[in-house]
Formats: C-alpha cells, sequence, structure tokens
C-alpha cells in the first residue's frame, strides 16, 4: 500500500491504462490506500478481519467505492458473506420477474441473502454463474432458448440447458 501511495497518479494511472478510465481508477485506488494507511497502518489482514457491516461502512464511506465494490471486497478478499449485486444480476433479476422495476441495491441482494443460507463460497459460486450466464446466454439480446431458468429447460435432458452451468442455481 505504501509504494502505491508514493507512485505519482499519473504514473498508476499508465500502469493501469489497459483496465480503462484508468485515470478515475487511479484515483480511487490511491484512495483507498490513503485510507488503509491512515485507518489500518496498512494492515490489510486487520482491515479484512473487522465486522462486515463496519467494514461495509467504512468502504462505503471511501470515494470511488459504492456497494457493488464494497460487497465485492468483502467476498471476494475477505471472504464474507456479502452477496455482489452487479448489471448481469440486475439484467437476471428483471427477466425472472423478480424486479419490479424499484429493485435498489438492497431489495435485489435481499433476494438473495433472505433465500440462501449466508455463505461466502456459496455467495461467490452463485455470483460466477450470473455472471456467466449473463455473459453467455442473458445479454443485452438475450437467447432465451438455451437458458437454464427457461421454463421446462432442465425437465428435459435434451435441453442444451440441462447441462449450463447455471443449472446449479435451479437445482439447489
Amino acid at each position: 500500500p505504501a509504494g502505491l501511495r508514493s507512485l505519482p497518479g499519473d504514473e498508476l494511472a499508465r500502469l493501469i491504462y489497459s483496465c480503462g478510465y484508468y485515470n478515475v481508477k487511479a484515483r480511487k485506488l490511491k484512495a483507498f490506500v490513503r485510507w488503509l494507511g491512515e485507518e489500518y497502518r496498512d494492515d490489510l489482514d486487520g482491515m479484512l478481519a473487522v465486522d462486515t457491516g463496519v467494514l461495509r461502512r467504512q468502504l462505503l464511506g471511501i470515494y470511488g467505492i459504492g456497494e457493488e465494490t464494497a460487497d465485492s471486497i468483502l467476498l471476494y478478499a475477505a471472504g464474507k458473506p456479502s452477496f455482489v449485486i452487479d448489471a448481469y444480476t440486475r439484467r437476471i433479476v428483471g427477466r425472472l420477474g423478480l424486479d419490479t422495476g424499484k429493485c435498489t441495491y438492497a431489495a435485489c441482494q435481499a433476494l438473495f441473502t433472505d433465500n440462501l443460507p449466508a455463505d461466502a463460497s456459496l455467495y461467490n459460486e452463485y455470483h460466477a454463474l450470473l455472471v456467466q450466464l449473463g455473459k453467455d446466454v442473458c445479454r443485452t439480446r438475450p437467447r432465451c432458448g438455451p437458458c437454464c431458468l427457461n421454463p421446462g429447460s432442465l425437465n428435459d435432458p435434451a435441453s442444451p440447458s440441462a447441462a449450463f452451468p447455471c443449472a446449479a442455481l435451479v437445482r439447489r
């Protein structure tokens, strides 16, 4: 973290150029490592050990960290059960008719956290499967035929969707 803090912003932007939006991302990374130094003296393990609710509120107070990023840090870096809601998840939830158009981040997240055990590895798997479904099938222009969530498709072993990995979402 100290190395990133001491790195000039334009140099960091150059190093992450291939990520896109590199200038904005460089400022956000600098804000995070500045906060990590001030609040936790660069003790990343100590930060990740903090209570989930407390750490989430702290992360949301850092420039450039919104709900999706905070929950990603909690789930993937800290191994804490915090379900990540992204564009793929919102699209799938909407197409399943579970979103009335007023689904806030918290309400969409509650669809999962209220119906699944609070288990980080399960949340990780579900999110990965939703991302795969969103990229491969439930795209902006969807391919509903092979969708594993298409009613009846799981009951037909000849259906291409019966073998699709996201079928695990329905079979649980």
